[in-house]
């Protein structure tokens, strides 16, 4: 545990070597990556953290904008006195990643975006996120219920009926606040596609042919003309579950290279 600004920030330490930072995504929390850390911390020191507002970690205010979350997380990066870090960021994690990027970018050895993007939300997103906050205000579970069961196609839905359940259980832990504050920092968090083009450390994009949330084509013309690699795979949004050894193994094959 960590405090930051009399918040307690949970995260899991283990393994040695460079260090992999992970960052889960909205409704989630750092648990997500469990086979991941198992895979990574017999060749790195794997830092997996509860962002703010999420698994065991305290809401620091009624917005966390995703530059509060790359603050918190230099906060601690300094306090464990690590230098340079490979950042792995899924979805709202990665939009966490990208902040941090900017705002530290010495810390940074390479970048990793699963199922995210680098764009801002879009006015209809927006608005979808202000619709969002009124029905969390009123009956968070049934928001959480469908927000997760939404991430899924039927087919996936089919295949990982106890993953699906198991991430929809842990999500209705999210406190209140955590949701809300999430959804007001997600909807103005800024444009960061200029980090694709021209900041100098290696990234690679995942991206899914089926994600309704960060659809592929949009990753595809994000990553054009830059030096960003992008890997495709099958499934939807949470490849974590839907795909989990195919992301594995690309993880592990990018920071072999540059981890």
């Amino acid at each position: 545990m960590f405090i930051y600004k009399n918040t307690k920030i949970s995260y899991s330490d283990s393994g040695k070597g460079n260090v992999v930072l992970l960052l889960h995504g909205f409704l989630e929390d750092a648990t997500m990556w469990k086979n991941a850390i198992l895979h990574l911390e017999k060749r790195y020191r794997v830092i997996a953290v509860d962002l703010l507002g999420h698994g065991k970690s305290e809401c620091y205010g009624y917005v966390h904008t995703m530059e509060d979350q790359a603050d918190m997380l230099f906060a601690l990066i300094a306090d464990l006195r690590l230098r340079k870090v490979s950042l792995i960021g899924h979805s709202m994690g990665g939009y966490v990643a990208l902040a941090f990027a900017e705002l530290y970018p010495d810390h940074i050895r390479s970048l990793i975006l699963l199922n995210s993007s680098a764009q801002p939300d879009s006015e209809e997103r927006k608005i979808n996120r202000d619709r969002a906050i009124e029905v969390v205000k009123k009956n968070s579970p049934a928001f959480v219920r469908m927000a997760t069961q939404n991430l899924f196609n039927s087919e996936a839905h089919q295949l990982f009926p106890k993953q699906i359940e198991a991430l929809t259980q842990q999500a209705l832990q999210t406190p209140v606040q955590g949701i809300i504050a999430a959804l007001e920092g997600m909807k103005i968090r800024i444009d960061r596609e200029a980090l694709l083009h021209f900041s100098p450390y290696p990234k690679l994009m995942i991206a899914s042919e089926s994600d309704t949330i960060i659809p592929l084509e949009d990753v595809k013309n994000q990553t054009e003309g830059t030096e960003v690699t992008l890997e495709i795979i099958p499934g939807g949004h949470v490849s974590t579950i839907e795909q989990e050894s195919k992301v594995l193994l690309i993880i592990r094959n990018f920071l072999k290279k540059n981890g």
